[in-house]
């Protein structure tokens, strides 16, 4: 149990390293979403066979928004910039297209037919996404080195309390 605990201890002092290849490799997955939804799929395709079919309102908007988020959001990721802003963002759009275009409208299940391409990827990414949501982007970041995300600084900074004991007097 000490060499767990030691080796749990050390390994703690690193999390600013895993945060910043999950913050980058989710960024950099959403970029090639995107990329993909405008270059390869076609904004036509993107709205006729998976934007209507979902029912969802004003596909001709969100045709356009869905791509642009993933292209803006997963840069800022990268960066680091905004981090949390953006993994809410994509939190929404990986809550919905999981459930309401994989599950409900195409009824892939959560893998899929024959194993593949069902909403695992988006339950997954929603997963990281809400990692990165409440750890915050860490310390390799724009965040950090723009003073915009404290929560990491703060924690380094300030030393633990002592809690005070019932019926003493704080000077």
């Amino acid at each position: 149990m000490r060499l767990y605990g030691s080796a749990a201890n050390r390994l703690t002092r690193l999390n600013d390293l895993p945060l910043l290849v999950l913050r980058t490799t989710i960024g950099w997955l959403m970029i090639l979403h995107g990329l993909y939804k405008i270059n390869i799929l076609g904004l036509d395709n993107f709205e006729n066979y998976l934007l209507r079919p979902a029912g969802l309102p004003l596909t001709s908007v969100l045709r356009w928004l869905v791509p642009s988020m993933e292209l803006a959001c997963g840069g800022l990721l990268v960066l680091g910039l905004l981090a949390r802003v953006a993994a809410a963002l994509l939190s929404l759009e990986m809550l919905g297209t999981g459930v309401l275009v994989k599950l409900n409208t195409l009824h892939l299940g959560v893998l899929g037919p024959k194993g593949s391409g069902g909403a695992e990827i988006d339950f997954l990414m929603l997963a990281a996404l809400l990692a990165l949501l409440t750890l915050g982007p860490g310390a390799l970041s724009l965040d950090s080195l723009l003073g915009l995300d404290r929560r990491h600084t703060a924690a380094q900074s300030t030393p633990p309390q002592q809690p005070a004991l019932p019926g003493a007097v704080s000077v």
